[in-house]
């Protein structure tokens, strides 16, 4: 599945997403780019605003929407717990998709 592909699917969803408390949503890493192979899994970071009840269970249904609608696993992350440490290194490879 091309990148262009994987992004209007996530689209195609995003009442979905935001239905479980995302309020912004990115791919980062190699699906970002387009230097993926064949197995190379969905890599998402999300933003949830503060006041939102957000929990492990909400980001877990986040990435099985996106796994139903793009047929690859799926690893999401949310921002404000991202590594400061992997911050950095991947800000180039973050491509924000709503």
């Amino acid at each position: 599945m091309s990148r262009d592909e994987i992004i209007a699917a996530i689209r195609k969803n995003a009442d979905a997403i935001k239905g479980k408390g995302v309020s912004k949503l990115a791919i980062l890493g190699s699906r970002a780019g387009e230097d993926y192979g064949v197995d190379s899994d969905i890599d998402i970071l999300v933003e949830v605003e503060p006041e939102t009840s957000f929990s492990l269970l909400n980001l877990i249904d986040v990435e099985h929407i996106i796994e139903d609608a793009t047929g690859l696993q799926t690893q999401a992350t949310v921002r404000r717990l991202m590594s400061p440490r992997f911050a950095p290194h991947s800000a180039d490879d973050i491509l924000e998709i709503f």
